[in-house]
């Protein structure tokens, strides 16, 4: 898979990043008491990137900075997804039809084995009627 696009230090530059209080998601109390959202502000773009996904508020630093590297990647590549999400698309296309072929198999088995079964009763059922009538 290719690799992410790397926030750089010209990046850091030309961001504001502001801490605010959460509101919404995990953490409880103490996320309406705590300023560990992170948004920033790429200045050149305008983009904006606000992150909440942890209580922390260092890891939210990482997180915003890594979405915004994408986010400046893609607007470079003219809106188009860059290789890494395409490539992220395509290994999940093929993950699904991976597990919709193995259900598929699954089912076919199960259904070839009660026919098995059921062949197998008659075949006995056969037997035993003949065993039965010969005996008479």
């Amino acid at each position: 898979m290719p690799p992410r696009p790397k926030f750089t230090d010209e990046m850091e530059k030309d961001i504001e990043e502001k801490f605010l209080h959460g509101g919404r998601g995990p953490g409880g109390q103490k996320i309406n008491k705590c300023n560990s959202k992170v948004q920033l502000r790429h200045a050149p773009t305008g983009i904006v990137i606000d992150c909440q996904a942890t209580r922390s508020r260092d890891q939210n630093r990482k997180i915003a900075r890594e979405k915004l590297a994408l986010r400046i990647a893609q607007r470079e590549n003219g809106d188009k997804p860059i290789e890494r999400e395409l490539a992220k698309i395509q290994w999940e296309q093929q993950s699904k039809r991976s597990k919709e072929r193995k259900g598929r198999s699954k089912h076919r088995e199960a259904h070839e084995r009660k026919q098995n079964e059921k062949s197998q009763q008659l075949e006995q059922e056969k037997e035993l009627l003949k065993h039965l009538l010969a005996q008479q």
